[in-house]
């Protein structure tokens, strides 16, 4: 008789820890790597881009595969949404500021005294593009998950 393994729900979310942890792991050391090799080291686009894009297509996976599956839910009361709307807008607001700092420091890096105020200017546009993007995003995928969710649900019924 073959022994087909356990099929225990502790085993099975133990496997799926080490799994997450393990993608973490991968996740942030790419993230360095990466970070390093375009900001510390300034290479060339060629010797970094394939990081870059095992990187993109690994968090690509990962959120469409969520949002297929309904992952990705409001919270169920309204003050509870509130809060969240908060906090997302919170993220958004940080997340575009350390991209706006980031984007300032390498037009910095790359041009004279003259360029500086079309370089501020630049940046803040850009910063504001990509709050406004990142923030729609985000709500995007939580509306389309909260409706996968749904779709879940009937089907299971």
């Amino acid at each position: 008789m073959k022994h087909r393994g356990i099929k225990d729900e502790r085993i099975i979310t133990e496997f799926q820890k080490l799994n997450s942890h393990g993608f973490t792991i991968c996740f942030a050391g790419l993230m360095i790597s990466l970070a390093v090799k375009v900001f510390v080291l300034n290479w060339d686009m060629k010797l970094w881009l394939d990081t870059f894009l095992i990187l993109m297509a690994a968090c690509l996976y990962v959120v469409i595969r969520g949002i297929r599956a309904g992952l990705y839910q409001l919270p169920p009361k309204e003050g509870e949404v509130k809060r969240f709307k908060k906090m997302n807008l919170i993220g958004g607001l940080l997340s575009s500021v350390v991209w706006g700092a980031l984007m300032f420091s390498y037009d910095l890096l790359d041009s004279n005294q003259a360029d500086l105020s079309k370089s501020i200017m630049s940046t803040v546009a850009g910063t504001v593009v990509f709050f406004c993007g990142i923030t729609a995003l985000q709500w995007l995928m939580m509306k389309r998950s909260n409706k996968n969710a749904d779709k879940t649900l009937d089907s299971e019924n």
